[in-house]
C-alpha cells in the first residue's frame, strides 16, 4: 500500500498507469468475487432458522444500534451532498458500518494468541454473524435499489418487473444452490476417495458449477459480489471438493490477490484530491468512526448486562467488533473512482 501511495502520486506514472487501469481493476474485481465467495463459505444460513445461540445475541443489539445511529445522524454530515436517494444511500452505508471484517478480526485474534479463548471465539463468531446478516440485508437492498445504476442516474428508478425478475433469480440462485450442490458435491467426493488425487473432469464440472451459480443472477443485474457470497453461503462447507475449493481460493489470495489488491488501493489514494484544510473532510472520517464504535460499544454493553459479561469485557468485544476489512476498502475506492 506504502508503495502505491508514493508511486501513484508520481505524475507521469499515474498518466502511465491509466491505459492499464481497466485491466486491473478487472483483476482486483475477481479477486474480490474469490474474497466473497470464501468469506459466504463460512457463514452457516441455517442459523436464521435456529433459535439464536450466543453469538448471534450478542451481535443482533450491536448491528441494530449501528444501523439505526447510521441512519439518524449520517445524513447530517453531507456524504451525500445530493438529496435524491438520500435514505438508499444511507442505509447501505449503515449496513457497512454495522458490518464487521471478520477474516481481519480473526487472523488478530490469531496473531494475539486469544483467538482460542471464550471471548476470542465468542468475538469471531459474532463478527461472522455480524457480516453474514448485514450482507444479506443489503443483498435484499439491492434487489430493491441497484445503487450502481442509481449512481449513475439519482433520478433513476428502476422498473417494478425488473426487481421482480431479479428477485426470483436470486431466489432460484440460492434455492437451487442450497438443495443440488450438497448432491453433486458428494457424487464429486464419492467418485474422488481421500488419499488419491482429484480427477481433473470432475474439478472442471465442480469449478463450472460454481461459476454458472454465481453468474446465473449477475446476469440479470444483481451485483456479482453479493452473487457469489450468497452462493458461497449455500455451499457445502463438508466434503473434499469444499475443502479444496477453499484452500485453493484462499491461497490464491494470500500469495497474490492481496498484494496487488493493496497496491492498487494505494495507488488509488490520490492525495491531491484530499482537502486536508476543509474541516468537512476531517468530520467526515471523524463521524464514521465515531457512529461505529458507539453504535458497537451501546451493543456489547447491552449483551453484556443480558448475558453476563462484565463491562470491561463487553466494551472490549465492541471496539473488536468495529473492525473492517477488505470489502469496505473495496467499495470506498469504488466510490470515489467507479472506473478503477
Amino acid at each position: 500500500m506504502q508503495v502505491g501511495i508514493v508511486v501513484g502520486n508520481i505524475g507521469f506514472v499515474r498518466n502511465l498507469f491509466e491505459k492499464f487501469n481497466r485491466t486491473f481493476g478487472f483483476i482486483i474485481d475477481f479477486g474480490m468475487m474469490c474474497y466473497m465467495f470464501a468469506l459466504g463459505i463460512e457463514m452457516d444460513p441455517y442459523i436464521l432458522l435456529q433459535k439464536p445461540p450466543r453469538h448471534v445475541r450478542v451481535a443482533y443489539p450491536g448491528i441494530c444500534i449501528t444501523i439505526l445511529l447510521g441512519i439518524i445522524f449520517s445524513p447530517f454530515v453531507s456524504y451525500f451532498p445530493n438529496r435524491d436517494k438520500i435514505l438508499e444511500f444511507t442505509t447501505a452505508l449503515s449496513l457497512l458500518l454495522a458490518s464487521t471484517g471478520s477474516p481481519v478480526l480473526t487472523r488478530l485474534l490469531t496473531q494475539l494468541k486469544i483467538g482460542k479463548s471464550d471471548i476470542g471465539k465468542l468475538t469471531i463468531a459474532a463478527a461472522m454473524y455480524s457480516d453474514f446478516f448485514c450482507y444479506f440485508l443489503l443483498s435484499i437492498c439491492y434487489i430493491i435499489v441497484p445503487l450502481p445504476e442509481a449512481c449513475d442516474d439519482l433520478t433513476f428508478d428502476t422498473k417494478t418487473k425488473k426487481k421482480i425478475r431479479m428477485g426470483f433469480v436470486v431466489l432460484g440462485e440460492v434455492l437451487f444452490t442450497l438443495l443440488v450442490s450438497p448432491f453433486f458435491m458428494n457424487w464429486v467426493g464419492n467418485e474422488n476417495p481421500e488419499g488419491r488425487h482429484m480427477k481433473g473432469p470432475h474439478l472442471i464440472l465442480s469449478l463450472a458449477f460454481v461459476v454458472l451459480m454465481c453468474a446465473s443472477s449477475s446476469l440479470n443485474g444483481f451485483s456479482p459480489l453479493l452473487s457469489a457470497f450468497l452462493v458461497g453461503v449455500c455451499f457445502p462447507r463438508e466434503g473434499r471438493v469444499s475443502k479444496w475449493v477453499i484452500t485453493k481460493i484462499n491461497y490464491l489470495l494470500n500469495t497474490i490477490f492481496f498484494p496487488i489488491f493493496f497496491l492498487w488501493v494505494g495507488f488509488e489514494a490520490d492525495l491531491r484530491h484530499f482537502e486536508a484544510g476543509n474541516i468537512n473532510t476531517w468530520t467526515q472520517i471523524l463521524m464514521l468512526i465515531v457512529l461505529s464504535i458507539i453504535g458497537k460499544v451501546s451493543g456489547a454493553l447491552v449483551s453484556g448486562a443480558t448475558e453476563g459479561f462484565r463491562w470491561p469485557e463487553a466494551t472490549a468485544v465492541g471496539l473488536l467488533l468495529t473492525t473492517k476489512g477488505h470489502l469496505h476498502i473495496y467499495l470506498a475506492v469504488k466510490v470515489v473512482n467507479p472506473y478503477a
